[in-house]
């Protein structure tokens, strides 16, 4: 089995870090270069020029977007880690892609994004406080969806994931949301329910998200160098 030739370009502050734990689940090194959105070589590699991270680049081809990324990697590189991305063309890949897609439109997109745009980055985009404060209602309610959705799946038996008994590219990307919402003063995960606090213990004991937490201690725009997965036994 080749390694493959990966970069992974955006700071892990950012959405990046999705694709950072994602790399390390799956054990695959990769060369990150920690630059920080609107960076100059954003203008010369993103295929829309909009000059957001993340992009990930294997060989010759760029692809942009966090989760299209982490899907991406589990359909290519499914010799690595097949249970992360479920398998194309099956029921459990339809669960995957709605929850996915909810999580993108509903609680990124609706909700943590409309702060970052319009209160962190209101001297680009603009001030608008009461967009601010609908999205944060907005996101908890969401947030709160899912919790209850882990709660029933827990009375019936099952392990604590989005997905059910494993944890997925599902979870990397909740978790980053929690962990957002957190950031921002939205939420307190000790203060919500059991069950949530239970599921965000049980998906942030894992290595691969400690490790890509220290990514994201990296500083924005400094040198490119290579993750190499055998580190994570330190955690």
């Amino acid at each position: 089995m080749s390694t493959p030739a990966l970069t992974l370009i955006g700071s892990a502050r950012f959405r990046p870090f999705r694709n950072a734990w994602m790399l390390l689940e799956m054990k695959i090194p990769f060369t990150y270069n920690p630059v920080g959105p609107r960076s100059d070589i954003l203008d010369q590699t993103h295929p829309y020029k909009s000059g957001k991270v993340p992009l990930l680049q294997d060989g010759n081809f760029t692809i942009s977007e966090s989760v299209a990324i982490n899907t991406y990697l589990g359909d290519r590189f499914r010799e690595y880690n097949s249970s992360l991305v479920p398998q194309s063309g099956t029921q459990e890949r339809g669960f995957y892609d709605q929850v996915t897609s909810c999580l993108l439109s509903e609680l990124d997109a609706q909700g943590l994004w409309i702060h970052r745009k319009h209160e962190a980055l209101s001297q680009f985009f603009g001030a608008c406080p009461e967009a601010v404060a609908h999205a944060k209602i907005h996101s908890l309610a969401v947030i709160e969806t899912f919790a209850d959705t882990l709660h029933k799946q827990q009375g019936e038996g099952q392990v604590e994931y989005l997905l059910g008994s494993g944890f997925t590219a599902a979870d990397i990307l909740f978790i980053h949301c929690l962990d957002w919402a957190m950031s921002i003063g939205w939420l307190t995960i000790s203060e919500e329910s059991s069950t949530l606090k239970k599921y965000y213990e049980l998906c942030t004991s894992r290595p691969a998200y400690k490790a890509s937490r220290d990514l994201a201690k990296a500083k924005v725009n400094s040198e490119s160098f290579l993750v190499d997965p055998k580190t994570l036994s330190k955690y």
